[in-house]
């Protein structure tokens, strides 16, 4: 049996092809969500979306990212701030945007259990914020029962 050929479109990353200003710029435009037309996010957001799918299919992500600071960049910093921000967003009118931060979301949380035994605390973080039901983002979106979920009863369980 051979092996599947795994293709990226961002990663492996290397200090050659590692770029910062483009990363801080998709942090920057998630954050700015709420007063920008979000059509003009959604690039950005697929590019997120793309960067954790690639993550989360990696064999090795210590590979994946080459160098100690460029994951230290991601895990402790970018991932966290994005999912603040889009769930911070709250009410979103474009339907794509939506299933964008959503899917997002859901990709951020499970990277939090694939690298459970790494003990990263911002990681652990940025999932307690995504899962917390009380957050508006689930009640504005008509996602009451994303907000529901198996996980969240477990870490939430209900009176």
């Amino acid at each position: 049996m051979s092996e599947q050929q795994i293709t990226y479109l961002f990663g492996p990353f290397s200090k050659e092809n590692y770029n910062p200003q483009k990363w801080k710029h998709i942090k920057e435009k998630i954050y700015q969500l709420n007063s920008t037309n979000e059509e003009q996010t959604i690039p950005d957001c697929r590019d997120l979306l793309q960067l954790l799918l690639e993550i989360n299919n990696a064999p090795n992500i210590d590979e994946y990212f080459g160098e100690p600071s460029i994951k230290n960049f991601f895990f402790n910093d970018f991932i966290l701030q994005n999912a603040k921000n889009l769930i911070a967003t709250k009410t979103f009118n474009n339907n794509e945007i939506l299933e964008l931060s959503n899917r997002i979301l859901e990709e951020m949380t499970l990277l939090w259990l694939r690298v459970l035994n790494e003990d990263n605390a911002k990681l652990a973080e940025t999932v307690k914020y995504i899962l917390d039901p009380a957050r508006s983002y689930f009640k504005c979106n008509n996602q009451e029962e994303t907000s529901m979920s198996v996980v969240v009863i477990y870490l939430y369980p209900l009176p």
